[in-house]
């Protein structure tokens, strides 16, 4: 066993190049496939409304390649307890873990951009739903709305409760996520993630036993008061994070992993239905497929590539906003999308574009460049000061104890 286990495993690996490379491409490519897959619904019809004579090869493969953004999802769990679980093992398995530079840690990172994407999804709905209210985007009477989001209305949740419960990280548990910006219900996931993984870590470490019990059962209550559906996301999480202690050269075929995940997932893809109708099942090919990535990045951090470490720059380019891109794109997506239809007068955007006609491709690509040189811009203003942000907080916890700070 000692063998096998390995808590400073993650660290070892991540000081590669070529492992690095392939974490920033696995994180940019799957907020860009959440985008891309989210950006389709309001933009185009859905495949079982379209004629036989519109379904050719190629609108066949747009719509299997750009079905994949709840799978993304599953990548940034596995990825999140790889890196945050991983390396907080490794810091406590050398007695450098702190529980308060983990919080300063986590926090910085969530909320440097997190809050500023909640003001900024408050404005961009409110005066969607204000100016551009006809495009029926916010009040859930655009079709594709209707068929695809089960007819929500996006203006109903802008009230301050909704808004505050978000800022409190409680959005889709007790509260609904903020107007039009489903996705950060993942970003309250993450953040329980990371308190109940911090202080059941804590606690483990702490040498006096009542903090050692006072730890773990509040991160035990706090996961039982979250719910079954999260500790079943916990579970993906900690996949990632079992993955980065195990010592197993033996198992690093990336070859091989790589085309038993992606093989998995076409399997999913072609079974939507089936799988979205037997929700036991739902469940454990998620499992099936968390499991299958991380013995890739386990495969990966055994291999190091030449590919990967040429490609680093643009990997990690494209990473250092891809928390901003997953952040922003739907409510950016939907007042594009209103705006536009104002705009031109054009029906594809208030009914939805058949996917043969020229603009459904046109407005399609034009869309995902304007959203991504938004979040570009908007990761400038604030993920890209995440390291000062973290380093300012530590200096003045430690300057309230009167200890010279440690940053980094």
């Amino acid at each position: 066993m000692a063998a096998l286990i390995d808590p400073a495993r993650t660290a070892e690996a991540l000081r590669e190049r070529s492992q690095i490379s392939f974490v920033d491409m696995a994180r940019w490519m799957a907020a860009m496939m959440v985008m891309v897959g989210h950006l389709r619904n309001p933009l185009v019809l859905g495949y079982g409304d379209l004629p036989a004579d519109d379904r050719a090869i190629w609108v066949q493969g747009w719509f299997f390649i750009t079905g994949f953004h709840a799978e993304a999802v599953l990548v940034f769990f596995v990825l999140s307890g790889y890196l945050v679980g991983g390396l907080s093992m490794a810091r406590g398995a050398a007695g450098k873990f702190a529980l308060d530079s983990y919080a300063i840690d986590r926090v910085s990172r969530l909320f440097i951009a997190f809050i500023p994407a909640v003001i900024l999804t408050y404005v961009l709905d409110s005066v969607g739903a204000s100016l551009f209210g006809d495009s029926g985007l916010y009040d859930g009477t655009h079709p594709m709305i209707v068929a695809k989001n089960h007819g929500i209305v996006f203006q109903d949740f802008l009230g301050l409760d909704v808004l505050l419960g978000n800022l409190a990280m409680v959005q889709y548990y007790f509260v609904p996520e903020l107007g039009s910006n489903s996705p950060l219900w993942t970003l309250s996931t993450e953040f329980w993630f990371y308190f109940v993984f911090g202080l059941v870590l804590a606690g483990f470490l702490y040498k006096q036993s009542r903090f050692r019990f006072t730890m773990i059962a509040a991160g035990i209550a706090a996961s039982l008061l979250l719910g079954l559906e999260f500790i079943g996301f916990f579970g993906l999480w900690l996949i990632g994070f079992a993955v980065g202690l195990v010592r197993a050269r033996w198992a690093a075929y990336p070859l091989i992993a790589a085309a038993a995940l992606f093989g998995w997932l076409g399997f999913l893809r072609l079974n939507d239905a089936w799988f979205d109708a037997h929700l036991d099942w739902k469940l454990a090919s998620q499992y099936v497929m968390a499991i299958l990535f991380a013995w890739l990045i386990l495969s990966m951090s055994y291999k190091p590539s030449r590919l990967f470490e040429w490609l680093q720059p643009f990997n990690k380019f494209m990473a250092d906003f891809s928390y901003s891109l997953y952040l922003i794109h739907f409510p950016v997506m939907i007042f594009l999308i209103a705006v536009l239809g104002q705009v031109t007068g054009l029906d594809g955007f208030y009914t939805a574009f058949n996917p043969t006609d020229p603009m459904a491709l046109i407005s399609y690509l034009g869309l995902i460049v304007v959203i991504i040189l938004v979040s570009w811009a908007f990761a400038q203003m604030t993920e890209k000061h995440t390291a000062k942000l973290r380093n300012w907080l530590k200096a003045q916890a430690h300057a309230r104890r009167g200890k010279a700070p440690h940053v980094g």
